[in-house]
């Protein structure tokens, strides 16, 4: 039997909500949102039963049913989301289990994050993985046909693809763009806390829209000086100025609870007060407001200041911070994580088994086999190992000698249930001795394991970059080399346009001075220097290609000479500020850290525990 288990975080919006509901941002041209993931999921796990009926598990709101039918199913209004998804792939025989971080109503698009985990995890048991943007459009069409009221589309992007982005909302085509700053940045500047109040997003959101299609003229200017801190919002982040985020966060927020009664309540605005007091520079509500959770930014020196005095507000600080992974996707289809669990402490006794081979007498040795998890939820690495140990037995008392344990594979021994002729048994040994010490090593083999199972990750903090599975440590560097060039060649089209300006200013000065002095008298003709446009095209073509500013060695007038003595100068500034660039970069790109990730004993699951004779093993 399949079974799927698809896990993705929420979001915390910075600005921008609200446009995000077709076709509002058509609208006001430039509109986007700016969003990021943080460290809450959603989950679902679909796995095939084998039967007709369907059984469901919102853990979330502790309740649990098994229907017969899709009709029947269809009846039971908690069940209608659910309802919804099933009846798109036509899928029944089903068991599904759902469960979320985020506090309900708290704004940070938990239901959708669901949604999108819930409809991946059919579609891929219904034998079609809908993948990215496909994905998206379809949880949009089944959350609008079940709401009766159009979706947004910010809450989907976040839970598929992770990270920080702007979401521009362009005639005809939806553009993810990925923000470079570092969500390690953004983390320290950012605070998240839940008012208590639970929220309901399509009341605010729906009577806006409303309001825009029948054409409230003070509806729709609030929406445009949304979309102008949304942009706000994006340069600042894009630029890295975290205090220029923080003033486009506040100016978000007062554009938002301008639009309509209701966005703001007394527990927000107590909330936003007491935080900006102790040192932030905003806070905004995420989502359609009314309630939730409030996004505040702020230095990272007053952090706990401001947490602080939250404290003393209703509501709570979450312990919730930007994350850069989307979906982890986990699968089980009757491989070795599918096979039966042993369970140590029920066993009164233990399976023996011989291997054929070798030479001498048989000696007593202890076979384990155990699925290690591995996770690092930061990079969304989430593996699992299955690993058999082997470790000799002490004849004399079943201790297990965990020291001298290595690595087998099991499949290349020749295994059977009945001892080889060929090896003396020592008739003395006393099975229960060597059953009890095994059965009072399950803690022993555990830490055996964590100490012996570690995995290290290679992680860019300045990139957010995490090497994956089987990445060696040099092609992780290339791969981070690779990612300091792009940040490079983006760099130097940013100071390109800056330094153009820059020669765009001189050229008018020139030109500015050669009129005022042909105007003013007769010197004008004396200090005009010959083919002074020619030369000043030249020269900007030789700065804008790489080379030396200098068109030729012939003489010059006075006013050429100073003119193009800055020109100079600028290329110089230009190519010493390029290269700074560079070195930080390429010098970030080598800043490399490790993090070793050793498995706790509730992720060592225990699949094989035997005793196992060999001679020579």
């Amino acid at each position: 039997m399949k079974k799927v288990i698809v896990r993705a975080p929420v979001r915390a919006d910075l600005a921008g909500g609200t446009l995000d509901l077709w076709p509002l941002y058509l609208f006001h041209p430039g509109s986007r949102t700016v969003n990021v993931a943080i460290s809450y999921h959603a989950e679902s796990e679909v796995e095939e039963t084998g039967d007709d009926a369907i059984d469901i598990h919102l853990t979330d709101q502790q309740y649990e049913q098994r229907y017969q039918s899709i009709h029947e199913l269809a009846a039971d209004p908690k069940a209608a989301l659910i309802h919804r998804a099933l009846e798109h792939f036509h899928l029944t025989g089903i068991r599904i289990t759902t469960r979320t971080d985020a506090p309900r109503g708290s704004g940070l698009g938990g239901s959708s994050a669901l949604t999108i985990t819930l409809v991946r995890a059919l579609s891929e048991l219904a034998g079609a993985p809908i993948e990215g943007d496909d994905l998206i459009a379809l949880v949009r069409d089944l959350e609008t046909r079940l709401l009766g009221v159009p979706a947004g589309i910010q809450d989907y992007y976040p839970p598929v693809y992770g990270g920080l982005m702007a979401i521009h909302l362009n005639p005809g085509a939806v553009l993810r763009h990925p923000i470079a700053l570092p969500v390690e940045r953004l983390a320290e500047h950012m605070l998240l806390h839940y008012t208590g109040v639970a929220h309901f997003s399509g009341t605010n959101n729906w009577d806006i829209y409303k309001r825009q299609i029948e054409g409230k003229k003070k509806i729709h200017k609030g929406l445009d000086r949304i979309a102008e801190s949304a942009i706000e919002m994006e340069k600042a982040l894009e630029s890295g100025d975290m205090e220029a985020a923080g003033i486009a966060l506040g100016h978000e927020w007062k554009n938002r609870k301008a639009l309509i009664d209701g966005i703001s309540t007394p527990e927000i605005e107590s909330a936003i007060a007491a935080a900006v007091g102790a040192g932030a520079w905003s806070g905004k509500v995420c989502g359609a407001g009314g309630g939730g959770c409030i996004v505040f930014l702020m230095p990272p020196e007053r952090r706990e200041s401001v947490r602080e005095a939250l404290a003393h507000v209703p509501g709570q600080v979450i312990d919730a911070h930007p994350v850069a992974h989307g979906m982890i996707i986990e699968r089980s289809d009757d491989l070795p994580k599918a096979r039966p669990r042993f369970k140590m402490r029920s066993s009164p006794s233990l399976e023996q088994l011989y291997v054929f081979g070798g030479s001498g007498a048989y000696k007593p040795h202890l076979l384990a086999e155990a699925i290690i998890t591995q996770s690092e939820p930061r990079s969304g690495l989430h593996v699992d190992i299955v690993r058999s140990f082997v470790a000799p037995m002490r004849a004399s008392d079943g201790t297990v000698r965990w020291a001298e344990a290595r690595t087998v594979e099991p499949e290349k021994l020749d295994i059977r249930a009945v001892p080889d002729p060929n090896h003396h048994v020592d008739d003395g040994l006393k099975p229960e001795m060597l059953m009890q010490g095994a059965l009072l090593s399950e803690d022993a083999f555990r830490d055996y394991v964590s100490g012996t199972a570690k995995l290290t990750l290679l992680h860019n903090p300045e990139f957010d970059l995490y090497s994956q599975q089987d990445e060696g440590r040099s092609a992780f560097l290339k791969r981070c080399s690779e990612e300091a060039r792009l940040r490079i060649d983006l760099q130097q089209e940013k100071l390109e346009s800056t330094f153009r300006r820059r020669i765009d200013q001189v050229k008018e000065l020139s030109e500015r001075d050669q009129r005022e002095r042909e105007a003013s008298d007769e010197t004008a003709e004396s200090e005009r220097g010959p083919d002074v446009n020619v030369a000043w095209g030249q020269t900007i073509y030789n700065i804008t290609s790489g080379k030396p500013a200098a068109v030729d060695e012939s003489p010059h007038s006075l006013r050429e000479d100073d003119y193009l003595s800055k020109i100079r100068q600028i290329q110089r500034s230009w190519d010493k500020e390029l290269q700074v660039i560079r070195e930080e970069l390429e010098a970030k790109a080598r800043e490399i850290e490790e993090i070793v990730i050793t498995p706790s004993a509730r992720n060592i699951e225990i699949t094989k525990y035997l005793i196992l004779w060999a001679a020579g093993l």
